[in-house]
Parts: C-alpha cells; sequence; structure tokens
C-alpha cells in the first residue's frame, strides 16, 4: 500500500502545498514541491558524482544506506530534483541557463560522457536536448534504488526517466523498450493494492503514454480503457444537427461528445487542482466562411472534467491516430475530444498545450485553418509568460507533450506549408534538422546549399548523421560507407540511410544485407521491416519478407498493405491458410480497399471461406458497382452446385440462396455478360429458370452480328443451345398449372432459337456436326405437337 507521504513523492503538483501540509514536515519536500530544484544534499550528490555513476559503484553506495531509510530518502529527492530540472529545461521553449558545476556543487566528471551512455542501439541523443548529464545522473540513480528498495515511488520515477530518455533518442530504441516493458509490469503489480483511484488512473496514463512511444496500439487501449473504468468516466461520439459554415442554412449532422462521470467516485475539480495554471490562449478561427465552432441545434452534454480526465480526452485523440487510418473519417472524429479538452477553464498546462498541438496538425493540411494553425503554434512557441515549473510539469507525463524544440520544428512545418520556405529553412537551421534543411533547399533549386552546409558542419564536429545526410544531399554512396566506418561500425543509422539510398534506386537485393545489418543492431525500425519486407518480396526472397512483414505487423499492427503483402508471401509460400488470416487482419484496417477485397475474395476460394468470397463480392459491388470475374464466379457456383465442404467443413450448398441473391445484383449491373448469366443458370433451383437464364445468354452472345463468323463462338452457342431445349423440356414437363402458360412460353422461345441456331451453322460450317442439337429440337418439336402447341 502506497501512503500519502510517498504520493507527494511523485511530484504531480496538483495540489497546493498548504492542502498537502508539507511546510509541516519535510522541508526537501517542500522544496520540491514549490519548484525549488537546488541539489538539498550535496554531500551525498558528490558522493553518487565521484563513483563515475557506474551501475556497481552506485549499487556498492546505496547498499552502505540500506537500512537508513532517510538517507535513501535524500538520495531520491536528489534524482528527482536532476531529473525535473531536466524536464523543465526542455519542455520549455525560453528556458534559463544552468551551470552544472554550481548546481551539482562540484564539476561534472570529465571521464563521464553523458551524450554517448545515453545512446540506446546507436540511436544517439537529439542535438537540441539540453542537460543530457541530469538526465543520465537521475536514470542511474533511479534504476540503482530500485535495486535496493523496490517499491512503486521509485519504480514509477525510472518509468519516468526511461520515457523521457526515449524522447530524447533520434529513434526508438528496442533495448529501452524492452527495459520500460518490464518496469510496466512491476508497476502494474503495485498499482493492484493501491487505494487511491487517481493515483490509479495517472499510473495507467503514463504507461499508455509509454507505449504511445512504440506505436503498441493494443496496449494503449487496454490501459486507455482501464483508466477510464477507474475514473468513471464515459465518453459517447453521437450525431447531433448543426452548423459549420456563417452562410449555413440547412443544420447537417456533425459528431459531438457527450461525457460522463461516475457521481459513486470523489474527485478533485480542475479549479482546485490546477486553478493557478495560466494556459496559453486558444485562438480563434477568423475565417470568412468557417465558424470558430460549429452551432449545435441542442445543447451538448459537456461537463466540467476535472484534470486526470481531460487527460484521458487527450488519450483518446492520441490512440486514435496511431490506431486509425489518416483519412478526413479521422480528423472529425478527433475534433470532438480536442473540443472537449479546449473547452475546459482550468486544467493541466501540458495536456493543454498537446491538445493545442495536435489540432495546429490537424488544420495544417485545410486553407481555411491552416492560418490559425500556424498562429497557435507561434502563440506557444514564443510563450514567454513564465509559466512556473511546477505547472509546466504537472502530469507532464501523462500527457505526451513531446520537448519544446519540437514544438519549433511544428512551426517550422506550418511555414513551409504555407509556402513560407525562407522562413522554414531559418527555424530548421537553428535546430540543425539537416534532412529538413535539404527540402528547402531543393524546393529553393539550392541542392548544393544543403550539401555545403553539412560538409560545414562536419568540419565543426563531425557525426555519423551529418555523414549520412551529406551522402542523402550529394548522392554519393561514399557517404554512407565513411558513417558506418566513422562509427566504428556500430550505427544502424548508417546502414539504414545506406539501404534507403539503395531501395530509392529499385536495387531492392543490394538494400537487403543493408537493412538486414541495421535491424540487427536496432529492431525496432517499423519503417525499415517494412522496406525489407518489399525489398525481399520485390526479390522472392519469400521466406525473409515473411519475417520482416510479420515483425512488422507485430510493432505497427493497424497497416492493412503490411498485412496484405504478407498474405501475399504466404501465398506464394503455398499456406493459404495463414495468407487467409493476414487478409483479415488488412480488413480491420482498411474496409473500404477494393484491391484488398479482391485478394480476400481469390484466398478465401481456395481456402473453402466461401461466405467472404459473397461478402467480398458484394463489397466490391459497393465500391466499384461492378465484378467480372467470371473464373471466381465459377468457381463458387462449382462449390455450390457440389456441395463441397468449406472451412468449417460444413456443405457449401447451404449458401445457395445467397449466392442467388448475389447473381442477382450482378446480373442487374452487368445485364449482357453471357458467361455470368449463364453460371446464374447452373445454380438456379428449378429447370425454368435455368432455361430462362441461358435464353438471356444466347441473347447476350448473339445480340453481336458477327458472332457466326467465329467458330469457337458458334460452339458455345451450339451448347448452350442444346442445354435450354433440355431444360425447357423437362420445365414443361414437370411444370405444375401455375407455371404453365410461363413454361409454353419458354418452350415456344428454347425451339425457335435452337432453330435458328441449326441454319445459321448450317450455312456457315456444313463441316460442323450439330445431330445432338437436332435431336434435341427434334424432341422438342415432337412434345410441343403432343400437346397440341403447334
Amino acid at each position: 500500500m502506497i501512503l500519502e507521504k510517498d504520493i507527494t513523492l511523485l511530484c504531480n503538483f496538483d495540489t497546493a502545498v498548504n492542502d498537502i501540509g508539507l511546510n509541516k514536515g519535510n522541508q526537501d519536500l517542500t522544496k520540491l514541491w514549490l519548484g525549488d530544484w537546488s541539489i538539498q544534499n550535496v554531500e551525498l550528490c558528490k558522493e553518487l558524482l565521484k563513483s563515475d555513476l557506474e551501475t556497481n559503484e552506485i549499487n556498492v553506495i546505496l547498499k552502505k544506506y540500506v537500512n537508513d531509510k532517510q538517507s535513501l530518502h535524500n538520495i531520491l529527492q536528489v534524482a528527482i530534483s536532476t531529473f525535473l530540472t531536466f524536464c523543465e529545461r526542455n519542455w520549455n521553449p525560453h528556458c534559463e541557463e544552468v551551470d552544472l558545476s554550481c548546481y551539482l556543487n562540484m564539476e561534472w566528471p570529465s571521464s563521464v560522457d553523458a551524450s554517448t551512455r545515453l545512446q540506446y542501439d546507436s540511436e544517439p541523443l537529439h542535438t537540441n536536448i539540453v542537460y543530457p548529464e541530469l538526465l543520465y545522473f537521475s536514470n542511474q540513480i533511479f534504476a540503482a534504488l530500485c535495486q535496493v528498495d523496490g517499491n512503486m515511488v521509485n519504480y514509477w520515477w525510472l518509468l519516468r526517466s526511461k520515457v523521457v530518455h526515449q524522447r530524447v533518442l533520434e529513434d526508438n530504441s528496442a533495448t529501452l523498450y524492452k527495459d520500460i516493458d518490464l518496469i510496466i509490469a512491476k508497476l502494474y503489480n503495485f498499482a493492484q493494492t493501491a487505494n487511491d483511484h487517481r493515483l490509479k488512473v495517472l499510473l495507467y496514463l503514463e504507461i499508455a503514454q509509454a507505449y504511445v512511444l512504440y506505436d503498441r496500439v493494443q496496449k494503449v487501449e487496454e490501459y486507455l480503457l482501464k483508466a477510464k473504468e477507474v475514473a468513471g468516466l464515459k465518453l459517447e461520439l453521437t450525431g447531433v444537427l448543426g452548423k459549420r459554415t456563417k452562410f449555413q442554412q440547412t443544420s447537417l449532422p456533425q459528431l459531438a461528445l457527450t461525457s460522463q462521470l461516475d457521481g459513486n467516485i470523489v474527485r478533485i475539480s480542475a479549479e482546485e487542482s490546477h486553478g493557478t495554471s495560466q494556459l496559453p490562449p486558444d485562438v480563434e478561427l477568423q475565417d470568412d466562411v468557417r465558424l470558430n465552432k460549429i452551432e449545435f441545434n441542442e445543447t451538448i452534454s459537456q461537463i466540467e472534467l476535472p484534470s486526470l480526465e481531460q487527460m484521458l480526452c487527450l488519450l483518446t485523440v492520441q490512440y486514435l491516430q496511431k490506431a486509425q487510418p489518416k483519412d478526413d473519417l479521422l480528423e472529425e472524429e478527433l475534433r470532438p475530444y480536442i473540443d472537449a479538452v479546449l473547452y475546459q477553464k482550468s486544467g493541466a498546462w501540458p495536456c493543454r498545450v498537446a491538445a493545442l498541438l495536435i489540432r495546429c496538425k490537424l488544420e495544417a493540411s485545410h486553407k481555411r485553418t491552416v492560418e490559425r494553425a500556424m498562429l497557435q503554434c507561434e502563440t506557444i512557441v514564443n510563450d514567454k509568460t513564465g509559466i512556473s515549473p511546477t505547472n509546466r510539469l504537472s502530469y507532464l507525463w501523462a500527457s505526451g507533450l513531446p520537448c519544446a524544440w519540437t514544438w519549433r520544428q511544428q512551426l517550422a512545418d506550418l511555414y513551409l506549408s504555407l509556402g513560407l520556405v525562407k522562413a522554414a529553412l531559418e527555424e530548421y537551421q537553428k535546430l540543425q534538422l539537416w534532412e529538413d534543411v535539404i527540402v528547402c533547399y531543393t524546393l529553393l533549386q539550392l541542392r548544393h546549399k544543403a550539401a555545403e552546409v553539412i560538409q560545414q558542419q562536419i568540419d565543426i564536429n563531425p557525426t555519423v548523421k551529418l555523414y549520412c545526410l551529406l551522402g542523402d544531399a550529394t548522392d554519393d554512396e561514399s557517404c554512407y560507407e565513411k558513417a558506418w566506418e566513422f562509427s566504428g561500425h556500430k550505427s544502424s543509422r548508417a546502414q539504414r540511410h545506406w539501404g534507403n539510398f539503395l531501395f530509392d534506386r529499385k536495387r531492392y537485393r543490394d538494400c537487403i544485407p543493408h537493412y538486414e545489418m541495421s535491424l540487427q543492431i536496432n529492431s525496432i525500425q517499423e519503417h525499415i521491416w517494412l522496406r525489407l519486407g518489399y525489398a525481399a518480396l520485390t526479390t522472392e526472397n519469400w521466406e525473409l519478407s515473411a519475417k520482416a512483414y510479420r515483425r512488422y505487423t507485430y510493432l505497427h499492427p493497424n497497416t492493412f498493405e503490411a498485412w496484405n503483402n504478407l498474405a501475399k508471401v504466404y501465398v506464394k509460400q503455398g499456406e493459404k491458410d495463414r495468407a487467409y488470416k493476414a487478409l483479415m487482419e488488412a480488413l480491420r484496417f482498411n474496409y473500404d480497399n477494393w484491391k484488398l477485397w479482391e485478394n480476400v475474395i481469390i484466398v478465401s476460394v481456395d481456402t473453402g471461406h466461401f461466405d467472404d468470397v459473397i461478402r467480398g463480392i458484394h463489397r466490391i459491388l459497393d465500391l466499384q458497382n461492378k465484378f467480372e470475374d467470371v473464373e471466381v464466379l465459377a468457381l463458387l457456383v462449382n462449390a455450390i452446385v457440389k456441395d463441397n465442404e468449406d472451412a468449417d467443413g460444413q456443405g457449401s450448398a447451404r449458401l445457395r440462396k445467397r449466392v442467388l441473391e448475389l447473381f442477382g445484383r450482378i446480373t442487374s449491373i452487368h445485364q449482357n455478360k453471357a458467361d455470368i448469366w449463364q453460371l446464374y443458370s447452373d445454380i438456379s433451383p428449378s429447370y425454368l429458370l435455368k432455361a430462362q437464364r441461358l435464353l438471356k445468354s444466347y441473347r447476350c452472345i448473339t445480340q453481336n452480328s458477327n458472332w457466326a463468323s467465329d467458330p469457337k463462338t458458334c460452339e458455345k452457342v451450339i451448347e448452350l443451345s442444346q442445354d435450354m431445349l433440355t431444360y425447357s423440356l423437362k420445365a414443361r414437363q414437370e411444370a405444375e398449372e401455375k407455371d404453365v402458360l410461363q413454361a409454353n412460353q419458354q418452350l415456344s422461345s428454347a425451339r425457335l432459337t435452337g432453330q435458328a441456331v441449326i441454319r445459321v451453322i448450317e450455312k456457315q460450317y456444313p463441316d460442323i456436326n450439330i445431330e445432338e442439337l437436332r435431336e434435341h429440337f427434334t424432341l422438342v418439336t415432337e412434345y410441343m405437337k403432343s400437346i397440341m402447341y403447334i
């Protein structure tokens, strides 16, 4: 069970200092809550730094204090102070400088290069990260504390530091993910004994944000649902009539979010927890046509949400962005959740900033909103109002808010989307985002300038990344080799860029070994697994392609192209059942792709999933308003007629009614397709219907006046006429009284058709044997005479 004093050590900054009575207790803890994050226990800090922050040495120091709870408490407070200082400086676009020597009360050990030690799986820190020493120091202390005293608070701080560590790396690290996954497992066990529901909700939020970083959508959904359940929050999208533009006369259905809170749960309002937070202003949409907000015809049930519940709305947005395909429908679904957060009068500062930045990104692609997006982003980036450190970091790790330098990058992206290339270039250069600098110079038709700038940076301080970017800017393959050598054969980036260079030039066989080596160093590079899968697929390396696509779908399961390509590989390997399962996964993420449905139909036919064949054809008709694959229809009809067993071991004849409905729909669209009418006849339940549909098939073939000039067409017409005469005769012989008239008409039409075919063939192809057709014609004629019909 976690105690109240332990909760305060988490520094969530969601309660006033006086309210929790810190001033009566630990003065060091009170300073933490007041935003004074200076080192209080200087001697302990010096002792830890003298160990060069080696894991074994730190463990030796901590073991001395294993029975001294106060000393362990002081060490934790030192680590928390340094970690909070690091976060405040890197989540503040206008941070004050820190003199590390003064802050730590001693020189940083010269033997400890924090930036190098923080590299994981060869992924370096981003160049815009400041004071990495503070992160490395706190990271090492939290990890050591967990080994000595593995309580919930220590592990929670370790989770935060590991997640922040991942955020400051240039790319995701597989090793860090494994560490985070293990920490989460321990924290989840601790959470089961916690009585404070707000604490549980916050923990689940932070865990979910960790998984958002790695695109683990299923894990995110799992903890999002847990958090909503514990919080007693119900969010529901509904359709409500409303107007979106100033001149709109008729109200149209709009998505709106309704929220409900379980009244049995005691909560702290946002005003109580974050009433003093100075939130960034919401810039209004100044457009001649579009309204700033949708005007609904009725009042939406929108309540004042506490801060944690606002975080749940924000997490829902972030989850949907990862889980759903990016299209206009997704943007419509996200808007109500974002509006719900922005509607609140009070709340956590990181939550509001994160919501505004997401809205900026969504609005950047629309001409009527892109200007507001730019102004809003400028407001956030240029905000110098002096947000207090505690407000800035309150619920930071539950918000998923990226580092401050990314806000400026987003602003530069907006400049670029508006055509302000030089303004964007200036921002990218300040941030040392050389990939984007190359893009800007290319747009300005000064690509050679990009190479010059990067070469200048290499002359100042060569790095693996700079060598790779020089290769990208100059199309010089030798630069990637230099990067690989410079890294001591340890950089996944060098091999990644090298592979991308070859892949972009369709040298798929050559790029494969480079991708494999890059993934061997860092296995969590989703986009490289995807490219490797495609390269192997193109070169017919089925085993490698299947491995790559399986890995990608594990890391990023919501991409239908990967599932579709994996199915294709399985088909090539002869594993059609696995291909079927892969296609079913693909459909979950793209239900409206007709090409995907074509693949589903083909594989379902081969695997005996005939109900999915029917469903697939209906879906293609919905999307394309046509379906002309006679081969597939023939296989389906054959299975129904022969009552073949399907994939579940059931007879296919049970699907006859559904297939007849399907053919009814197809023939209403394709009225002149002879083959389809013939198949429709084959599956028809009565001789009369068979004969009638064969007659339509005959008319489709013979509507072309030149049909008789083709011997193959003539043979087909002869066979069709024979069957028509046979079915028409049987239909009349077995007709009930109510069907006699219709059967007589059909028999007469069949006889005339047979007579016409015999005449054409005798005249056009006298050598063709039509004795059987004559016999059928004679039988029909004799029968008609016998019933006094002619």
